[in-house]
């Protein structure tokens, strides 16, 4: 039993409460803290779909959130989203895999500001950006 002061060693953004794999969101992060730089490979499943054959943007909104969130707290420590602007430019198909590449731009005080792009793992499409 752990007590209430042990820090949890686990430290996974979405917890798994789906038992199938590859259905919900499916990805991994890698920090470079000499760039301020946050990238992260995403795998939406199907219980993500919006329009048929694609994520919602909604999820693509939380994996763009979390992903310069980490990002964020690596920066400054404790922090919370104030705003979050998306362009949306391309659909994202189901189990496709994308990038979401997001980077420190600034910091003023305690104000992080951060970009994004969620784009193929190829380069050739644009899906998102968000600051």
């Amino acid at each position: 039993m752990k007590l209430a002061h042990e820090k949890k060693k686990d430290t996974r953004l979405f917890l798994r409460s789906i038992e199938a794999e590859g259905v919900g969101f499916e990805y991994v992060m890698f920090l470079n803290s000499s760039e301020k730089r946050v990238v992260c490979l995403f795998q939406p499943g199907s219980y993500l779909e919006g329009h048929p054959g694609f994520a919602h943007g909604g999820s693509i909104a939380t994996i763009i959130d979390s992903t310069i969130g980490s990002c964020a707290i690596f920066v400054a420590g404790r922090v919370m989203t104030a705003n979050l602007s998306i362009n949306y430019m391309n659909p994202v198909p189901l189990g496709s895999v994308v990038l979401v590449d997001s980077k420190v731009d600034k910091v003023e005080g305690r104000k992080v500001f951060l970009s994004c792009k969620v784009q193929s793992v190829d380069g050739g499409t644009l899906h998102a950006e968000a600051t």
